[in-house]
């Protein structure tokens, strides 16, 4: 599914117009009608229902009156309370507005914070709320009327449709700018935006969308290259088992890391690598922790390496893992590697030498934190599974500016690294060198939990293992990792589950991704 910046969507609109010549006016109608359609759909009958839009000057509101004129047409009782005089509004929205009143909505006018503070209480004794405020050119932080009026609509109980988006939300970050609408549906128009797809769901509640006819011609020629991953893409990323393999056929994975006090990290990679199907694992791990991976693994193999005096991987380990990672088909470096002076510089070489199909995590990427730009990986096939923190060290910037705009960020560590990027969050961002992005809508918070990042490093370590590319690898381990933790969910409820716990769920997560999934348009697409 595409997934569209506001300018995306504004040379949509534009084109539409101008070049296909289909007037505003009626993309207007054509989204409004659609949007009834929605809300119907989603309360029942319309008819007695008392309806509120809150509705701002621009072609957002204009569709509010829009909507308002259709239900009031079905028997709803409408109001549009209108955030300025009638006469302000121009174009489009001015004609809805005297459609909207030739139809029977009632329209009230709150053009200051006076006229806000004698309308308050009759404002909130409605049964439904349109919120038709801003739209998706909202760039900055909402302040003043708009900003109490979205406070009042989140204090409400009765439920609030979002009119294309909910006001506040970035259209391109999905970051509230100061305040942002909690609707319960969000109505989106002709192609959803990204925004909408890495907001996890307290803002946009359900989200529907909406064709208001923009031609297929116009969309190809928009160059969107951020997609939602869905079930059919990632089923068409994965190699086939053929039935007459054996555990040399599926790949052997290596991986590297471990420190005192974190040798559960390289052995829950481990357990994602196997349970990604990867038909042998080895662990390599200072010598001094290898008696604990015997002791945690049975699945697995594992193999000493030289140690420094506290504990860590020593650079005396380098040649021993290079020999070792020549004969392997996979490598994860960093789970638990700590962040000694040796361990960076084993990191660093290794990065440099090993041609393995490889991927980077947790003190792996610190240990490229200021030097991101001058690496050149000698393997072909690497991936990079930072959460913000690291992409905040290796980007040498603070964590809320990579929250601030993760698509950015993500990209960025693409083309500085020159490698497939994961990364991590709700709504994990998956991005390559050239823009590609994709958005996960799998996973929830039973993976806020120590070591649920090593597993995944260990499930896209697996499918590296099988032969996948770089790229299918991230999009589909971040996918069934979150699926994993989806299935979970069903019995676990939202907390409680350990990362060897979401290990166990993932032959679930492929057995339900390479079967065919009925319901997946239904529980993860926009209508």
């Amino acid at each position: 599914m595409l997934l569209v910046t506001a300018e995306q969507m504004r040379q949509a609109d534009r084109q539409t117009i101008e070049e296909v010549g289909l007037p505003g006016i009626v993309l207007m109608e054509n989204a409004a009608q659609g949007a009834a359609r929605a809300i119907a759909e989603a309360v029942g009958e319309v008819a007695g229902l008392e309806v509120a839009a809150f509705c701002g000057r621009g072609n957002n509101g204009g569709d509010g009156l829009a909507i308002c004129r259709i239900l009031a047409n079905r028997g709803a009782l409408a109001t549009a309370y209108l955030m300025c005089r009638g006469e302000d509004l121009r174009g489009d929205a001015a004609v809805n507005l005297r459609v909207a009143r030739a139809c029977g909505v009632r329209v009230v006018e709150v053009p200051d914070e006076e006229a806000l503070a004698a309308r308050q209480a009759e404002m909130s004794g409605h049964d439904l709320y349109l919120d038709a405020l801003l739209g998706t050119g909202l760039n900055s932080p909402v302040r003043g009327r708009y900003a109490q009026v979205i406070e009042l609509l989140n204090q409400l109980p009765q439920p609030v449709v979002a009119v294309d988006i909910p006001s506040g939300l970035s259209a391109d970050t999905g970051r509230p700018l100061g305040v942002a609408v909690r609707a319960d549906l969000t109505v989106t128009f002709g192609l959803v935006k990204l925004g909408l797809a890495l907001e996890p769901g307290e803002h946009v509640g359900e989200l529907h969308l909406v064709d208001i006819s923009i031609p297929p011609a116009v969309v190809e020629g928009l160059g969107v290259e951020a997609r939602l991953l869905v079930a059919e893409e990632v089923a068409g990323m994965l190699n086939p088992r053929p039935t007459g393999g054996h555990k040399g056929t599926f790949g052997h994975l290596m991986v590297v890391g471990g420190s005192v006090g974190k040798s559960g990290a390289p052995c829950l990679a481990a357990m994602g690598g196997l349970r990604a199907g990867a038909g042998l694992v080895t662990v390599a791990l200072p010598e001094g922790l290898n008696p604990v991976a015997e002791v945690k693994l049975t699945a697995a193999m594992s193999q000493p390496l030289p140690q420094t005096s506290e504990g860590c991987l020593s650079t005396a380990a380098l040649p021993v893992v290079l020999e070792l990672a020549r004969v392997r088909s996979a490598l994860v470096l960093g789970p638990g590697l700590s962040t000694q002076e040796e361990a960076v510089e084993l990191v660093r070489e290794l990065v440099a030498q090993a041609e393995t199909p490889l991927v980077i995590d947790a003190d792996g990427l610190n240990a490229l934190a200021g030097v991101l730009g001058d690496v050149r990986f000698a393997s072909p096939r690497v991936v990079l599974t930072p959460h913000p923190g690291e992409a905040a060290r290796l980007l040498e910037c603070s964590v809320p500016e990579i929250l601030a705009d993760r698509p950015a960020a993500a990209r960025e560590l693409a083309e500085r690294s020159g490698a497939v990027v994961i990364l991590k969050g709700a709504r994990s961002l998956i991005a390559r060198p050239g823009g590609e992005l994709r958005v996960c809508p799998r996973g929830n918070v039973l993976l806020a939990s120590g070591g649920s990042g090593d597993v995944l490093s260990g499930v896209v370590g697996g499918l590296l293992s099988q032969g996948c590319g770089a790229w299918e690898a991230a999009c589909a381990g971040a996918f069934l990792h979150g699926l994993a933790a989806d299935l979970a969910a069903e019995d676990y409820g939202l907390r409680g589950l350990a990362a060897e716990e979401l290990a166990d769920w993932l032959p679930a997560a492929f057995a339900a991704l390479e079967a065919p999934l009925e319901d997946e348009d239904e529980d993860h697409e926009p209508h």
